[in-house]
């Protein structure tokens, strides 16, 4: 009951100290949270978009290519005996200027798609059957109709979904043509999850940079309450309270701090994880498919977790401080020199075992194989190691300030060198959480900064025509879809071209999982259009021949194929075929990997002759802008029905890649930015702290004469030196953590290698930018000081 008194008094006269603490705590669960939330909340609202065309069905037959013929449907549910079955066409339509999702459904068999947005009522049964084009509104974006409505003049059904066992789906798996496929809705959130769990497991590391800052922060915290605490701690100890008591004690009080910041950083977490959703709900139908997500799914598993981690990690840093006021003796919890002349002791100690875990790190990357959790939890320990050297490199290079003649001959420079010297074992944890946090961010702009270089590089080579026309996604996020086959004829007999080349975007099995597909006619302009990792000019000419396919890094690695292996493809006219692999190309487009078929291999075992895009080279002396528009009315003469179509020059297609390339990695800056915030909490509360407990020395200096003035140049001196040694300290890691995240993670989240480029202005970026986060953490320590008088701080008030 003593040491909770005492506590209770001590946080309620220093209630900025109180506040900190829980405001370091908090933006470390707020960020856990947040992250949590926008990743949940898109995989849930990708799961309630199958569920929404599913209902209580779990399987569906898709066509590979086009749409299922309507005689299908009657053999399948009549001649089969599949009863369990319903047809959906969905399309899309224009109301009011509104683009709207469209789904036709067999009345008759809505009961069977109970659950869905198709659950209809009998009422509106009853308008669908007996009203010509009647439709009904079941969601903001979706109507539903019967399916001659939704159909038009373009016959054909989207899907029939089934209620199956895993029985019933094996065997009419062997009775289906191979023009269409069957595929189950679980299978297909599976698929969902693994295309972007590379992606989500990337914020989640940064989230968990984010409280490993907070941890510095919190032993930054924790250790200068005890500090600040020593003499009440010392009459404790003298009137009979244990060690053991006070450290259990300072354990709790750390308990009931972490629990008050973490219920602060849910809230934090709920306001920040609104703003994350939209970033990643952007990155995920950038990268994969289309999800709509606006309202946050927050669950007590997402709770638990964003607030165990935070306490776990609170309790951790609070374990040293503890630790050290529970086995010294009271007289030495008295001085304050004991925390200084310990943490000089444990300098080399600190060093050895930095360098120790920094070589465990790489041993732990190196032997992980394609583990991107290990390759995380090597990163994880490569910063912890290299913050067990900061201190004593700290130690170091102040001494070796105040040996250059420059300094030297400045009293105030001097002074604020052995001012953050005298207290290190207090601005260490503070300078080490900075760096901590501006290396996260040089090795991240590092990576983001070579990535965009070589996806810039990689979008020269590919790009080999002019112009392109391409029928695309609603969004025109994507290729996708099917020209009409006038195009082609249209853009062969234009003067002004001078050769063409034509592409078929789908998605096939290969190996048995669906993955992106490109059938490719190359035009006399092409060139190799590729940059081959292995089979190079070989490889070329044997796919010019037809001779095998070509498949992208990504593809290679995640499936361990070589130039010389085989991928095995269903085809339409003869079953199971394995092709050789001629090549390896470099790819950043599908983060599953993609094949590329030759078309005369494709038309050889495919019945399929559509084309998705077309490639234009123009002759010399052609109008590129002309030609566009002339390109821009035909669209509007030969309409794409149910999707898209882009007319767009090579410049067009790199501009918007770049631009899809920078909202991918919007979130990504956003969480550099909010471990830096934490940071600077640290840097403010460290500031803080070293005012209070200078107060006495600092009112004895005005008092032999220092103007408030110096003072208040003395205290920015030292935020000043705190933020140069936190960007100089961070430029190292940076570096370290730049390499382990373009060559190990890169690679292990998405399958694709690039070349490091290192910018010359990253450096002198990351130095400012620990300088301004220290200078803008000192505007208030350094106002108050201007303003407490000679004999409040001598009184220590």
């Amino acid at each position: 009951m003593l040491l909770a008194r005492s506590s209770w008094r001590f946080f309620t006269r220093h209630p900025w100290q109180l506040w900190l603490t829980l405001l370091s705590i908090a933006l470390g669960t707020a960020v856990i949270i947040a992250v949590d939330l926008a990743n949940q909340t898109a995989q849930d609202s990708f799961r309630q978009s199958v569920q929404v065309l599913s209902g209580e069905m779990t399987h569906e037959i898709t066509a590979v290519r086009g749409t299922i013929p309507d005689d299908f449907y009657r053999q399948l549910r009549v001649e089969w005996g599949y009863r369990d079955s319903a047809p959906l066409v969905e399309t899309t339509w224009v109301r009011d200027g509104l683009q709207q999702t469209v789904l036709g459904i067999d009345p008759f068999a809505a009961p069977l798609q109970r659950g869905a947005q198709a659950d209809i009522s009998s009422e509106d049964v009853r308008r669908l059957l007996t009203e010509p084009g009647a439709m009904v509104q079941v969601g903001d974006e979706v109507w539903v109709a019967d399916i001659a409505t939704a159909q038009g003049d373009s016959p054909g059904l989207t899907s029939i979904q089934l209620k199956l066992t895993e029985a019933e789906a094996a065997k009419l798996q062997t009775r289906l043509p191979p023009s269409l496929k069957l595929d189950s809705f679980a299978n297909r959130q599976q698929a969902f999850t693994q295309m972007t769990q590379a992606f989500q497991t990337n914020l989640t590391a940064m989230s968990l940079l984010a409280v490993l800052v907070g941890a510095f922060l919190v032993y930054n915290t924790m250790t200068f309450s005890v500090l600040q605490r020593r003499r009440s701690f010392a009459i404790g100890r003298m009137v009979g309270i244990t060690g053991g008591q006070l450290f259990r004690h300072l354990l709790l009080e750390a308990l009931v701090l972490g629990a008050a910041g973490s219920i602060l950083g849910v809230l934090l977490g709920v306001l920040l994880g609104q703003g994350l959703l939209v970033l990643v709900t952007q990155t995920i139908r950038d990268l994969y498919v289309n999800v709509r997500a606006t309202d946050l799914l927050l669950t007590p598993g997402l709770l638990l977790k964003g607030v165990g981690i935070t306490l776990l990690a609170v309790l951790v840093a609070t374990l040293a401080p503890a630790l050290e006021a529970a086995r010294v003796s009271p007289v030495q919890v008295a001085r304050q020199s004991t925390l200084e002349q310990g943490g000089r002791r444990m300098g080399v100690g600190l060093v050895v075992a930095g360098v120790a875990l920094m070589l465990v790190s790489w041993g732990l990357i190196g032997v992980s194989g394609k583990s991107l959790l290990l390759g995380f939890v090597g990163l994880f320990v490569l910063i912890v190691g290299y913050s067990l050297c900061v201190p004593l490199v700290l130690r170091l290079g102040l001494r070796g300030l105040q040996q250059v003649p420059g300094l030297r001959a400045f009293l105030l420079s001097r002074m604020a060198i052995r001012s953050v010297e005298a207290s290190l074992s207090r601005t260490a944890l503070a300078i080490i959480a900075l760096s901590v946090a501006v290396s996260a961010t040089v090795g991240v702009g590092i990576m983001i900064g070579s990535f965009r270089a070589s996806v810039a590089d990689w979008l020269g080579m590919t790009l080999s025509s002019d112009l392109y026309v391409s029928a695309v996604t609603e969004d025109a996020a994507r290729v996708s879809g099917t020209l009409r086959p006038e195009w082609l004829g249209r853009i062969q007999a234009l003067p002004e071209v001078q050769s063409v080349s034509t592409g078929r975007t789908t998605r096939l099995p290969v190996d048995g999982v669906e993955i992106p597909v490109l059938v490719m006619q190359a035009g006399r302009h092409s060139g190799r259009g590729f940059d081959f990792l292995s089979g190079g000019d070989a490889a070329w000419q044997q796919f010019l021949a037809g001779k095998g396919v070509l498949v992208s890094e990504p593809f290679a690695y995640h499936n361990g194929k070589r130039v010389g292996d085989t991928v095995r493809m269903p085809t339409d006219v003869a079953g199971e075929v394995a092709l050789p692999v001629l090549g390896v190309f470099r790819d950043y487009s599908a983060t599953q990997g993609m094949v590329v078929l030759p078309r005369s291999l494709y038309w050889r075992y495919w019945q399929d002759r559509s084309v998705s895009s077309i490639g234009m080279k123009l002759a010399e002396g052609a109008d590129e802008a002309v030609l566009k528009r002339k390109l821009q009315a035909w669209a509007g003469e030969l309409p794409q029905p149910g999707q898209g179509l882009v007319v767009r020059s090579n410049r067009d297609i790199r501009e918007n890649s770049l631009q899809v390339f920078d909202r991918t990695f919007a979130i990504t800056n956003v969480l550099r930015l909010l471990v830096i915030i934490v940071a600077f909490v640290g840097v403010f509360s460290a500031l803080m702290a070293l005012f209070l407990e200078k107060g006495r020395e600092y009112a004895v200096l005005r008092a032999t004469g220092f103007t408030p003035k110096q003072l208040q140049w003395l205290v920015t001196g030292q935020a000043a030196l705190i933020g140069v040694l936190a960007g100089l300290l961070a430029l190292p890691l940076g570096g370290l953590m730049s390499v382990v995240l373009i060559d190990i993670i890169n690679q292990r989240s998405f399958g694709w290698t690039m070349q490091t480029h290192f910018f010359p202005l990253t450096g002198v970026q990351a130095v400012l930018l620990a300088l301004a986060a220290a200078l803008l953490a000192s505007v208030y320590p350094v106002r108050r000081i201007g303003r407490v008088s000679v004999r409040e701080g001598l009184d220590g008030r």
